[in-house]
């Protein structure tokens, strides 16, 4: 145990991208504290619109940097494409390999949906808990959001592999980061106790851990995109037929609310 933790702190020393890794925890820190420290400001359209800009900087600009954007040449960087799970149609990558990653993808997500639907019905049923409710939000935003998401988590799980040659270190080490990225966020923590927020906390805490297996399983960045997506929305689906069933008047418990009132 001690030599694998020598060699992987060994090969850490070695790599420029632990200088990328330990840059993106940083901008990452000083940028969400920063939006909490001004947060009451954010409600201008100026500024709601430097943060996106700075969202599209943080989580796509690095990477396609790491991989060899300006100012070096086109997929010429410290990471490569494949590092990431992007992959196409390739010798590598058959139409069989392909296929073999689909059916474990959809058969995991589905899984992974079920076990996270019955998680979430339990959570709102106990009495004097907090309520898991999903924030309205558009879908191309949270399509955007989930995109962002994906290519950052890639982005951490890519340079680890580079760097310390394994690819189960790589995916877990990965996790662990994104989650260390996360208790450095204010509005992240604050959001498990907000019943507002809380449903957006758990099931991104959850997501990671089930897109880390599934990379794990099939390295296809695509099929983990695809499953994101498919449990992302099914959630807020069911989140909006709960809530709304709760606001409906001919339901039973509604009726008892308006009686009682």
């Amino acid at each position: 145990m001690d030599g694998l933790l020598a060699r992987w702190a060994s090969a850490m020393e070695a790599s420029p991208l632990v200088f990328w890794i330990g840059g993106s925890l940083l901008v990452y820190a000083i940028g969400a504290n920063a939006l909490w420290l001004f947060r009451d400001s954010l409600q201008r359209p100026l500024a709601r619109w430097l943060v996106q800009v700075g969202r599209f900087l943080f989580y796509l600009v690095l990477p396609y940097l790491a991989l060899g954007g300006w100012p070096q040449q086109p997929y010429q960087g410290l990471l490569s494409l494949e590092d990431m799970g992007i992959v196409g149609l390739s010798e590598h990558w058959p139409v069989t390999r392909w296929l073999e990653a689909t059916g474990i993808g959809l058969g995991w997500g589905v899984l992974a949906l079920i076990v996270l639907s019955l998680a979430w019905v339990s959570a709102n049923r106990r009495e004097g808990s907090t309520r898991l409710l999903f924030a309205p939000s558009r879908w191309w935003a949270v399509l955007v959001g989930v995109l962002y998401l994906q290519v950052h988590w890639a982005f951490y799980r890519g340079a680890l592999a580079v760097m310390l040659d394994d690819a189960y270190a790589s995916v877990f080490l990965g996790l662990g980061l994104v989650y260390l990225e996360w208790s450095l966020n204010p509005s992240w923590r604050q959001g498990w106790r907000l019943e507002s927020q809380s449903a957006e906390s758990w099931l991104r805490a959850s997501l990671v851990l089930v897109i880390a297996l599934l990379f794990l399983l099939t390295r296809n960045l695509w099929v983990c995109l695809a499953v994101h997506i498919l449990i992302e929305f099914s959630m807020r689906q069911l989140g909006r037929d709960r809530a709304r069933r709760r606001t409906d008047p001919s339901s039973p418990q509604q009726a008892e609310s308006l009686t009682q009132a």
